[in-house]
């Protein structure tokens, strides 16, 4: 691909989330709904990208849908599905489902416990049928595709929650960061936190995972920062902040490709790919017409981005 910008336009739908699919290199799923996500119906769209450009491939009919990390790297034995072709949905109704994205109709699997929307979703990187959501009713709750209920829930902040992500290398570790300006460590096992730091005077509306160096984390904030910490000793210490970006900072992402790069999304309009070695941004995309709500590396094409706005369009380009 050039360094020309793909785009994508859902026309009434705008974006929230986005993920490329671990398994194949030409496939993205992406989370929309009307109105902006504030009130009427969500729609699952799986993209391909093709000689052609980006086309929509499937459609699914999901209630207000709000959040998706990532597509599933788990194989289901008791159902006999693929996990290459599935995907987790949460929504704004506080319900999640399983679709595989093969089979016609109903979601193969349907969860409804949280009492408020759930912001994110993020499957377990070791433990492959394993999942955690983060809703506004203030918990984390931890997931086993194979069965009907939660496995446990942490109660993780005293406001509404924006992000639960998952250890790179360790699978009873997750972070999570919520409205109460913290950013918290937890071993699921103690179900209290590790680590908690004020890592922004106001929301913190996402988090990561360096890749490579699973003691390093950044942080999103409303108040338009970038935050990377530290877990060695005891307390998390902040080693750098990237500033760049005019309004809150609603998503970031670390590279699977290298180790000091990572890629934020904002209220601005923009995105931007950032080191860590330096304080100017690497590369500023910033053709969006809106908030831009998510993005995505590619896992199989390095610096390949996906961005996606409430412009309704999903951009692709290379940072």
């Amino acid at each position: 691909m050039s360094n020309s910008v793909l785009r994508l336009k859902t026309p009434t739908f705008s974006h929230h989330s986005i993920a490329f699919s671990p398994f194949f290199e030409n496939r993205i799923a992406l989370a929309s709904g009307a109105n902006f996500g504030l009130v009427g119906n969500g729609r699952l769209h799986i993209v391909q990208i093709g000689p052609g450009g980006l086309q929509v491939v499937k459609r699914i009919a999901c209630t207000m849908l709000l959040g998706m990390n990532r597509m599933s790297e788990y194989r289901s034995e008791s159902l006999e599905i693929d996990g290459r072709n599935q995907v987790i949905a949460a929504c704004g109704n506080g319900s999640l489902r399983l679709f595989d994205i093969t089979l016609e109709g109903l979601p193969i699997k349907a969860w409804r416990e949280h009492s408020a929307e759930i912001m994110s979703v993020d499957w377990n990187n070791i433990q492959k049928d394993t999942f955690a959501t983060a809703s506004w009713d203030q918990t984390v709750k931890i997931w086993n595709v194979d069965r009907s209920q939660s496995l446990f829930t942490v109660p993780a902040h005293p406001a509404q929650i924006y992000s639960a992500v998952w250890s790179p290398s360790v699978p009873t570790v997750i972070a999570t960061c919520a409205a109460d300006g913290f950013l918290k460590v937890f071993d699921i096992r103690d179900n209290k936190a590790m680590y908690a730091v004020q890592a922004s005077p106001t929301d913190v509306l996402g988090c990561d995972w360096n890749k490579y160096d699973s003691r390093q984390l950044a942080t999103a904030g409303k108040d338009m920062s970038v935050r990377l910490w530290d877990l060695r000793g005891t307390t998390l210490q902040p080693f750098g902040e990237l500033k760049g970006h005019s309004l809150a900072v609603r998503k970031l992402q670390w590279s699977p490709h290298h180790r000091d790069v990572l890629a934020s999304s904002s209220y601005d309009m923009s995105c931007r790919t950032w080191s860590t070695q330096q304080a100017m941004p690497l590369y500023v995309h910033s053709e969006h017409t809106e908030f831009v709500m998510g993005l995505a590396w590619s896992l199989f094409d390095e610096g390949l981005l996906a961005s996606c706005a409430w412009d309704e369009e999903i951009h692709l380009y290379r940072s």
